[in-house]
Order: C-alpha cells, then structure tokens, then sequence
C-alpha cells in the first residue's frame, strides 16, 4: 500500500536531495562517461562512411529492381527505367543511372542517420560522395560489368552529381 505523501513532504524530500553530497563518482567512471557522450555527439568520419556505406548497400541494391546499372539487375523484374533513360541517349542514361542509384542511397541516409553523423557527412561530403561513387563503381567492374572509360565517366559524374542534390535540397529547406 502506497500512502499519499503531501507537498510538505515531498518539498522536504526534494530539498534533502538536493542539498545531499552524495557518493562521489569514481574519477575513472567519470572520464569513461564524458568519453562515451564526447564520441557520441562527435562521431568518427570513418564511422559516419561504413555507415553511409551499409545504407547504400541496402538502398542501391533495391534500387536495382527499377534501375539496372550497367545491365546488372539481382532481380530480374523486366522492366527498368533504363529502358526509358535510353531514350535520352546511351549517355544519359548512364548519368542518370549513375545520379539515381548514388542519390537515393544518400537520400536515405538523411532520413537514417542521426543529427551528429549528418553534422560530420555535411562537413566531409566533399571526400564521402566520392568515395561512395568510386567504390560502387570498383565493386560494378569487380562483379562483372563490363565498365568503358567513357561510360564509367558518365556514370561517375552522375553519381556524383546525384550524391551532392540531397544536400542541396536539405539545404534549402533550413534557409
């Protein structure tokens, strides 16, 4: 049974609270607290990347049943925006697969990450967008597509362009 304590007591409670010293924090405890606060709100770039990096698995992989890139599709639908990009021009269609398959990945990562990795990816998005293209496209060629210089290029630049739009869109919305 719980008895109902008045305001009386429960200000006299309260005061002793906050006049007691308490225990004091180990110093050792201390230091490991402010360390685990001061890696979380600053968290490494190399972290923020392996993290933009699983999303971008996930999302560009799943971004392969609408778009192949390079002819490669894990899902076989049978139907690609590539096929409509194609109208452009073989060369388009290689930008604007590029721009996509980067651009959602990143995209998604604004909606995933938490404010500090999105802090960290703003400030080093001139290294992180390149590198994520870059290596999508190495691991393309490492899996198979057949990549010409030309059209890797292309693609490439797509990409590029598609990893740095989200940031320009995000970017307008906080002016």
């Amino acid at each position: 049974m719980n008895p109902k304590i008045t305001e009386k007591e429960w200000l006299e409670d309260f005061r002793d609270f906050v006049s007691h010293e308490g225990t004091p924090v180990p110093e050792n405890m201390s230091r490991r607290i402010l360390d685990y606060v001061h890696r979380e709100l600053n968290p490494s770039p190399w972290l923020v990347f392996a993290k933009l990096f699983g999303v971008h698995t996930v999302v560009g992989t799943l971004s392969l049943a609408i778009c192949d890139q390079f002819g490669m599709s894990p899902f076989n639908t049978g139907i690609s925006l590539a096929e409509y990009f194609m109208k452009f021009g073989h060369s388009m269609c290689m930008t604007l697969c590029g721009f996509l398959f980067v651009g959602l990945s990143v995209a998604f990562a604004f909606v995933i990450l938490r404010s500090e990795e999105l802090s960290v990816l703003n400030r080093t998005a001139w290294l992180q967008v390149p590198s994520l293209s870059l290596l999508s496209l190495v691991i393309f060629t490492g899996i198979g597509a057949e990549v010409a210089l030309g059209i890797g290029v292309l693609w490439f630049l797509g990409a590029m362009v598609g990893g740095f739009v989200p940031f320009a869109i995000r970017h307008l919305k906080t002016v």
